[in-house]
Formats: C-alpha cells, sequence, structure tokens
C-alpha cells in the first residue's frame, strides 16, 4: 500500500496530508501547522502551532495520524522553528513529546455581585476599523504576559472564536467622554449566557465600567451568572476577587493546552533577553556562571558574564539533565523550578536550584480563546 505526504503552504498556514494510492491519492490523514509567535517576556518565539488533526473515522488505528505528525515535527525542524503548541486531547500528544503548558482559568460571578460595579464608559459593537486601537491595548495590557500570541496589524480585525470551537464571539469596545477607545472585551455570541472570553484596557480602573456592561448585557440574555476566562492575576480578575466570585484552576496533565520544544538552541539565543533581564533584577550574587541544560534533543550551556548572555556546548559542572518537555514548561512558567528538579524524569548537579528561579520564574501563561488554533 503505497503513501506520500503532500504539504500545501497558505499565508501563514502549511497543510500536511498523507495521501493513499489506492485511494487515488486521496487524503486519509492531516493537521496544519499555523506560523505563530508566542510571547515570553518580551519576546516572541516562532511557534509551530498544530491544529486542524484528523483522520478519515474507516481508517483510524492504522498509524496515518503519527505519520503525519512526525513529518510535521520534521517539517518545523527543518523550517527554523522555535517551538511548538497544540490544543489535545487527553494523553495522546506526549507520543511527539508535547506536554501541557497552559492552565485553564476560569471566574464565576453572580450577577448580584457584579451588579455593583459601577457604569460610566460608553460602549458600542466593535467594527474592523477599530482593530488598530484594540491592537495596542491588547500589546499594552499582555506586555509582560508570557503566552499570548502576537497579532498583526493590517491582519487581525476581529475575535475568530468564543470560548470553544464553533462559538462565535462579539467584541466590544469602551469610549472615554473624547471618543477614545480605551478597553474592549470579547464575548460568546450565545443567548441565556454572559461569557467574558478576553478583555483588556489602557487603566485598571477602567475595568469596572467594563463589569457593569458585562453585568447589564447578562440581564437581557436572561444569564444566570457572568463567566470569564482572564487568567489569575489578571486585573479583571482581580476586581471580580474584590467583588465576590469562585474561581477554578485547572492544571491538565497531558491534554489541553501542550508544548515542546522545537530547536533548543535557537529557543534558548531567542530568550537571551530575557534572560539577562532576569538575572539583571534579581540581584542576586554567588550565583554561578555556566549552567548546561542536558535534553533528549540537545545539548546547551547558558554563560553568564559581566557582557551578558551567552551560549555554547560545552558540558558545566552545574548542570540539569531533563527531558525538553520538562523545559519547555518552564520557558511558559507553567511548573515551578523547584518541582521540577525533583521530577523522576530530572538529574542535576552542582548550583542550579537558584539560577533555575530566576531563569524560569513559575507564573500564569495565557494564551486568549480568541486565537486558539
Amino acid at each position: 500500500m503505497g503513501s506520500e505526504i503532500r504539504v500545501t503552504d497558505s499565508a501563514r498556514t502549511h497543510k500536511v496530508e498523507l495521501l493513499l494510492d489506492e485511494l487515488g491519492g486521496s487524503p486519509v490523514s492531516w493537521l496544519t501547522i499555523n506560523d505563530l509567535e508566542v510571547k515570553v517576556g518580551k519576546v516572541f518565539l516562532k511557534t509551530g502551532g498544530i491544529g486542524g488533526v484528523g483522520t478519515l473515522e474507516e481508517h483510524r488505528m492504522k498509524g496515518y495520524s503519527r505519520k503525519v505528525m512526525e513529518f510535521s515535527i520534521e517539517y518545523m525542524i527543518r523550517n527554523g522553528y522555535d517551538v511548538s503548541m497544540l490544543f489535545g486531547i487527553p494523553d495522546y500528544y506526549f507520543r511527539w513529546g508535547y506536554a501541557s503548558t497552559l492552565p485553564n482559568c476560569k471566574i464565576t460571578m453572580p450577577l448580584r455581585n457584579a451588579e455593583r460595579a459601577r457604569p460610566g464608559l460608553n460602549a458600542r459593537p466593535m467594527v474592523k476599523e477599530d482593530a488598530s486601537a484594540v491592537l495596542e491595548i491588547y500589546e499594552f495590557t499582555n506586555e509582560r504576559r508570557t503566552g499570548p500570541l502576537k497579532r498583526y496589524r493590517g491582519e487581525w480585525f476581529r475575535f475568530r472564536k468564543g470560548s470553544w470551537w464553533g462559538i462565535p464571539a462579539d467584541g466590544t469596545v469602551f469610549e472615554d467622554e473624547y471618543g477614545r477607545i480605551v478597553a474592549y472585551c470579547a464575548a460568546d455570541r450565545w443567548p441565556r449566557v454572559m461569557r467574558i472570553t478576553e478583555v483588556g484596557a489602557v487603566d485598571v480602573a477602567l475595568y469596572e465600567h467594563v463589569l457593569r456592561f458585562a453585568y447589564d448585557t447578562a440581564l437581557q440574555k436572561k444569564a444566570a451568572e457572568l463567566e470569564v476566562y482572564a487568567p489569575f492575576d489578571h486585573p479583571f480578575t482581580e476586581l471580580c476577587k474584590s467583588l465576590g466570585c469562585t474561581i477554578s484552576i485547572d492544571y491538565p496533565y497531558a491534554s489541553d493546552g501542550m508544548g515542546r520544544i522545537i530547536n533548543l538552541k535557537s529557543t534558548f539565543e531567542k530568550l537571551a533577553p530575557v534572560f539577562e533581564d532576569r538575572l539583571r533584577n534579581a540581584c542576586v550574587r554567588e550565583l554561578p556562571s555556566h549552567i548546561s541544560f542536558k535534553t533528549d534533543i540537545g545539548l546547551i550551556t547558558l554563560e553568564v558574564s559581566d557582557s551578558g548572555v551567552s551560549f555554547s556546548e560545552a558540558l558545566s559542572e552545574n548542570w540539569i539533565e531533563l527531558p525538553q518537555w520538562v523545559l519547555m514548561q518552564l520557558i511558559l512558567g507553567y511548573r515551578h523550578p523547584g518541582n521540577a528538579l525533583i521530577d523522576q524524569t530530572v538529574k542535576h548537579e552542582g548550583r542550579v536550584e537558584k539560577a533555575l528561579e530566576i531563569l524560569f520564574p513559575a507564573g500564569n501563561p495565557h494564551i486568549w480563546h480568541s486565537d486558539w488554533f
């Protein structure tokens, strides 16, 4: 039985299909590699976002999806990707080195609590011409967050989806007394639910007006409560905490938002400015000047000097040996370094613990639902 892999390139996407000769060269298994850039600190990593994975039902359990995944990883290696991410079903994509890297945070608030928020800003539906102003707020509010995708001016103009695939989203912008857009939000376009999937503002004091809008809209929709999908440490989440809410945070294992490193060297080189900032701000003396990272996809040694950070392949006496997927979790802040060091798959020698805590601080990585792929 003959087969071949076909790649169809489009703007920022690459469709990978496995074709069977017996079906006249028709595809039986496929996926799409999306050209994305994921933010880590102040830099962006070239990311292959795996989406649209599928296999014809009558051809499942024959290893076709495995062939497509293996080819896709080799494709990303050859074409200069730093990392890869996907939103996956449980206990499947770990076979190709992917691990959970994104927590899911959901805020639920009774409407009587949201009623306490004060109105103030003029709200109106977002239109295409608002895209530039919304993007400025998006970039400002996510300046210090790891996880958000880069949105390109001239290309991005709407929220592609709501809280799940197939659910459309409505964008709303908020104007001050001068008609300037100073806040925005996106919410599911479903009746009887008020579910905010993204929110941003130029000043934290403005989030109260967004919450009041959500309350008023929930009443019109006859929704029973307000739901918000935002990071645990987001200012809008902090507002909800102060007014009374329930927060659930799910840290999946081998499912949902997952990632892996594709190219160890290019990933670390792009992260150099982030490492330098973190080391400078830590003001900690007597850290090792060399730390080696030994992974299943290669070795890299981080060298720290007065002039900054550089890299080599010389093994240091201070080293940590770990799977690339554990390192990916550390890079995105999904996992605390102290926890990684006691993982049964990890070994280390020398003075690495404090340096790892500085280089890879635990946090709340987040990709807004509209950008899921």
